[in-house]
């Protein structure tokens, strides 16, 4: 099941989604050092991962460049579209499951959240994720997207999917009958819903967690449509770079960086929309002092 929500998820967005990319190389040496002071502060009641963090850098950056956190409508036939922007912060990201596997969850109102909110919502998600079967939670959200396809018409994707279903029934059946009720059996608050699962505002996927110590960046992502933008965030490295000392003078030195790749679809962006986000990364890591505001 998770194999064919992504190949379906895959070929529409190739299909669809003219793609744009920029690779962003963020000098975080002085932001990491914050990030531990932020840690050792004692003003926060659980550990604050370097993840959660930059997720929360994330949210600032779509916040001054709110055109990337928007849907996109084309009809390439009449040659005319809608872009809708949104003002919640919903984000799709990856998490890496004890088998090697990913699952993608929506991270929702991420707009509001303090940085001790999201880390609780992050811990809460981990939990749900431990006591959910995943196959069986994307064929739910699989059954629940095809009916709303059903209501807006969308016969002949409907017609793909059933016949899919058709397919491999058999099979279907037999993962049904052995897991329905160990998963109905768990209280709806501590396993995945819907909700958790469905499509967000934009997507945000942190490689850098799942190859860490390495070297190099992603040139490309996938963009999910409805989405118009997705962020991809690559392992933190040590690389030889200038920068100014205290005394304003230039100096070279070892400095810490995480690129992070930014594909977009150019239907609805173009690189004037995406420089907002970028500069506003920028200036968080240029003076990391305002995370303790966060």
């Amino acid at each position: 099941m998770r194999k064919k929500v992504i190949a379906s998820t895959t070929q529409q967005g190739w299909r669809e989604s003219p793609h744009v990319s920029y690779i962003y190389e963020a000098d975080v040496t002085d932001f990491y050092e914050e990030y531990k002071r932020l840690n050792s502060s004692g003003n926060y009641p659980a550990h604050i991962s370097l993840n959660t963090l930059l997720m929360s850098v994330i949210v600032e950056g779509i916040k001054a460049a709110p055109q990337i956190n928007a849907h996109i409508r084309y009809n390439p036939f009449l040659v005319s579209g809608r872009i809708a922007i949104k003002e919640e912060i919903n984000i799709n990201m990856p998490f890496l499951l004890d088998g090697g596997e990913m699952i993608t969850i929506n991270l929702r109102n991420f707009e509001s959240k303090t940085l001790a909110e999201m880390t609780e919502y992050i811990n809460r998600i981990n939990d749900k994720i431990s006591n959910t079967n995943s196959e069986l939670a994307l064929l739910d959200v699989g059954l629940h997207d095809t009916v709303k396809q059903l209501k807006q018409l969308r016969l002949l994707k409907v017609a793909g999917r059933l016949t899919g279903l058709i397919i491999s029934r058999k099979n279907a059946y037999k993962f049904l009958k052995s897991e329905k009720r160990a998963h109905s059996a768990m209280a709806h608050d501590k396993k995945l819903a819907i909700n958790d699962l469905n499509q967000g505002t934009i997507t945000v996927s942190n490689l850098g967690a799942a190859v860490k110590g390495t070297k190099g960046f992603v040139g490309i992502l996938d963009i999910v449509p409805p989405q118009v933008c997705v962020v991809g965030i690559g392992a933190m490295q040590e690389k030889p770079g200038v920068y100014y000392a205290e005394d304003k003078s230039q100096q070279i030195g070892i400095r810490k960086i995480i690129p992070f790749t930014i594909a977009f679809d150019h239907r609805a962006l173009d690189f004037g929309d995406i420089a907002p986000f970028i500069n506003k990364l920028e200036s968080i890591f240029t003076s990391p002092s305002v995370i303790h505001t966060w």
